[in-house]
């Protein structure tokens, strides 16, 4: 599977990248996690491209592109490499209504925003993304994916917040969606 997160610097669309990375690894598969950012990082473009598989994978680039988490307006940029069928998460909070989204998507629009503070939890808007990738790809086990998330940030010395991460990211996984 590969999944981009793109959105500006500050987004934490690379920490969503190594967290899904993360996952990956820890429920078998071989992964890639490539960050890419503008000079200026925070506030510029930043994008976090995760490969995994359970086979060998051969190519450090996108060849096919499954997901893409827009978090901002200008990540529809991606969508160029996004296959048929595949699926588009956009946060609804920072992308236009009237955005022009290609009807050969899945299309899910969610307030990504609006979930995290709804929790208490507004630095964690990439984890509400990461519980609507988890859902709807099916690609990790929620129990899996829940204690992985924890154990990620028991390593990093921020487990004090894993009930505020969790909060953030089940907002994600349980979200009622509209498609487009």
């Amino acid at each position: 599977m590969e999944v981009i997160f793109a959105g500006f610097g500050g987004q934490g669309v690379l920490t969503s990248g190594l967290i899904t990375a993360f996952i990956a690894m820890k429920t078998g598969n071989e992964v890639l996690w490539s960050p890419g950012y503008g000079v200026e990082q925070r506030g510029g473009k930043a994008h976090s491209l995760v490969k995994f598989d359970k086979e060998e994978i051969t190519e450090p680039i996108v060849t096919e592109l499954d997901v893409l988490v827009a978090m901002n307006q200008p990540a529809l940029d991606y969508c160029s490499d996004l296959k048929k069928g595949g699926l588009l998460i956009i946060n609804a909070d920072a992308v236009e209504p009237d955005a022009e989204i290609p009807a050969e998507f899945k299309t899910i629009w969610i307030p990504v925003n609006t979930l995290a503070n709804e929790v208490k939890n507004p630095k964690g808007a990439n984890l509400v993304t990461i519980g609507v990738l988890v859902k709807e790809t099916g690609a990790f086990e929620l129990n899996e994916a829940e204690e992985t998330l924890c154990q990620f940030f028991v390593d990093k010395g921020k487990g004090a917040f894993n009930e505020a991460n969790l909060a953030a990211f089940r907002a994600g996984y349980y979200f009622q969606k509209g498609d487009n």
